[in-house]
């Protein structure tokens, strides 16, 4: 098996643990074609806790937490193929900034999941929710979230949020 097919299957196979281990034991989880997600995304803003950061923004955080940041150029293509390229630091290593992603549906089609891995060097999913909202059947924003533990307890929402690119 190739490094790409088995970058996929490993990627594969980590969508199914994430989506299984989130979803209700009843329920399975599906992998979604056609939703949309599809293009090249501009980010427009972070959103801490309802709190709205837009581009650009620098906001460091302590280790190991990549920073909050986001310039007029900040990127995410998801392509058809099942491969992504971004210059987030979020979703790439220090040698790659590129590599294999799933979305999947959980919940009965309630809720979907990203799973990114980049191609560096080390197998890192990395799974957050995505939402794409639309308005006349046309995409108008992308959402990719997480909710984490936050120092000293509490819970913790980051939103990126990102807009078709033009053209």
């Amino acid at each position: 098996m190739g490094p790409n097919r088995r970058r996929r299957a490993l990627l594969t196979g980590a969508v199914l643990a994430v989506a299984l281990a989130a979803a209700a034991p009843a329920q399975a989880a599906t992998i979604k074609a056609g939703s949309g997600h599809y293009g090249t995304w501009i980010q427009t803003s972070w959103d801490i806790d309802g709190r709205t950061l837009p581009c650009p923004v620098d906001l460091a955080l302590p280790a190991p937490a990549p920073s909050i940041s986001c310039s007029a150029n900040t990127y995410l293509t998801l392509k058809r193929s099942g491969r992504y390229v971004s210059n987030m630091p979020v979703f790439r290593t220090n040698d790659a900034d590129k590599g294999v992603y799933e979305v999947v549906t959980l919940d009965n089609g309630k809720r979907d999941v990203i799973v990114f891995d980049d191609d560096g060097d080390q197998d890192a999913p990395r799974a957050y929710r995505v939402r794409v909202q639309r308005v006349n059947g046309v995409p108008k924003t992308l959402t990719i979230s997480l909710s984490m533990t936050a120092p000293g307890g509490g819970i913790t929402k980051i939103k990126m949020l990102f807009a078709p690119k033009a053209g």
